[in-house]
């Protein structure tokens, strides 16, 4: 009996389940870049948000959000950070506070053949206040 050519399916094996680990390091790194610019996004929407300040209530002293406006300028702010594409913003706001839902796509790279495309959301949520 001969022992010859048993290390060769053996070493395939650790290649191939080598490769498949680089490959899920190379995805996870990605999709937390992927939330980091997510994330990002919408706190830039929410601090924009948080600027529109009710002129009305400015002028009796009070620090209030005017609603409308502050969803629109979270929105804009929040599609205009680091644009991406496919991405959606998604604003609330009150007189106190407005909040930013950002969903953005995050397409499968070197897994793709066995990964689908998932969706990643962040939220932030801010209030005006005196500097």
């Amino acid at each position: 009996m001969s022992d010859r050519g048993t290390v060769l399916p053996i070493l395939a094996l650790l290649l191939l389940g080598g490769a498949l680990a680089v490959a899920l390091a190379v995805e996870v790194g990605r999709c937390g870049a992927a939330w980091r610019e997510a994330s990002f996004a919408a706190d830039a929407g929410a601090e924009a948000g948080a600027a529109a300040i009710d002129p009305a209530a400015a002028y009796r002293g009070e620090l209030l959000l005017d609603p409308s406006p502050a969803e629109r300028e979270a929105v804009t702010a929040a599609l205009a950070a680091r644009p991406r594409a496919g991405r959606v913003a998604v604003a609330n706001a009150d007189t106190t506070r407005v909040c930013v839902t950002v969903s953005q796509p995050f397409p499968p790279g070197l897994l793709g053949s066995v990964a689908v495309e998932r969706l990643i959301t962040a939220s932030a949520c801010a209030s005006p206040g005196q500097g």
